[in-house]
């Protein structure tokens, strides 16, 4: 039975105008073996995140059935205010399903997914948001380098024929070597990796040197087009397993628009074990940084160019597929 009425139902919303969300999933079940120093690095990544944003920042993180220790680190975050959303799974729903469920309850137009060992350097957020402006067509954008990575980017391939055949530069012309070893160690790539990758080709836009490609351990997407595209049905991936292609990659792949990386390294992969000195030289150096404010709702809305918007996807996929093939496309 109700009596009265409700005093909210002619209340309005006084709705903040944010445009961008940070989320990051974190699974640290215990502190042994590979997970010893885990939370050690989760706050580092927290706490240099929380440097290097602006007030059009909002952060949420997603505890995938963690311990008890980092659930109440998450829980001190949001009594702080120092996040927005903090969400506590009882039981590991998989990478994948919780960062999509995350970003269909989100309002933000722009979404920024990070891994919980990600280091955020000073003036990532501004690199973010002047390559969405420089590249109005641009739809999935990583500040870390990652040359010669053009898995699920044929739409980003396609868009940019010209530069196929005939633009090709050296990677050591635009990547900075330090960044690319620094990140390759970090994924356990020996040195001699990074080098044979200086010497080889790479493909970048014809006025900026914004490599076509990027890898997903720390991006941001503008929301709308890839949900557009994201299966309905749960992954039932643990953690990777082919998740982040099927419910990330293929649907970005999809919308036709261009997929891209920074030429050197604005946030960093820190891996599972600390390196104490390397952290606090860049946590000092963030100490007293302070973002400029600006909005990501300034930003043009996006549109694939009119080839990629008659050519259906499987068919773009046949043309990329038959270019490399018949050797037209030298990326080596």
């Amino acid at each position: 039975m109700r009596k009265g009425v409700n005093p909210n139902n002619h209340k309005t919303i006084n709705a903040k105008s944010i445009s961008h969300r940070v989320i990051i999933p974190v699974y640290i079940p215990n502190f042994e073996g590979y997970f010893k120093d885990s939370l050690n690095v989760f706050k580092v990544c927290v706490e240099s995140l929380l440097k290097t944003i602006n007030s059009d920042t909002v952060i949420s993180i997603i505890s995938n059935a963690s311990c008890k220790e980092v659930n109440n680190y998450i829980y001190s975050l949001k009594q702080d205010n120092k996040i927005d959303r903090a969400i506590f799974n009882k039981e590991n729903v998989g990478k994948m399903n919780a960062i999509i469920a995350e970003t269909r309850a989100s309002f933000e137009k722009f979404i920024t997914y990070s891994d919980a060992d990600v280091f955020f350097d000073k003036g990532w957020l501004k690199q973010t948001y002047t390559m969405f402006k420089n590249v109005p067509n641009a739809g999935f954008i990583s500040m870390n380098p990652t040359p010669q990575n053009y898995g699920y980017s044929e739409s980003t391939l396609l868009s940019n024929l010209n530069i196929l055949f005939f633009q090709n530069k050296k990677t050591e012309e635009v990547c900075s070597r330090k960044d690319l070893i620094h990140f390759h160690k970090s994924i356990g790539k020996p040195e001699e990796f990074t080098v044979q990758m200086l010497e080889s080709k790479i493909l970048t836009l014809e006025n900026h040197n914004y490599i076509m490609g990027a890898g997903h351990f720390c991006c941001t997407i503008k929301k709308t087009p890839t949900l557009n595209f994201v299966p309905m049905e749960n992954s039932n991936k643990f953690a990777s397993g082919g998740s982040e292609a099927l419910y990330l990659d293929i649907p970005f792949n999809k919308t036709g628009l261009l997929k891209l990386s920074s030429p050197k390294s604005y946030v960093w992969h820190m891996g599972n074990v600390l390196e104490k000195d390397w952290t606090l030289t860049k946590l000092d150096e963030i100490s007293t940084f302070k973002e400029d404010d600006f909005s990501f709702d300034s930003l043009p809305s996006a549109k694939a160019n009119l080839i990629l918007r008659i050519i259906p996807y499987r068919i773009r996929l046949k043309i990329i597929g038959f270019l490399k093939k018949v050797k037209f496309i030298k990326l080596k």
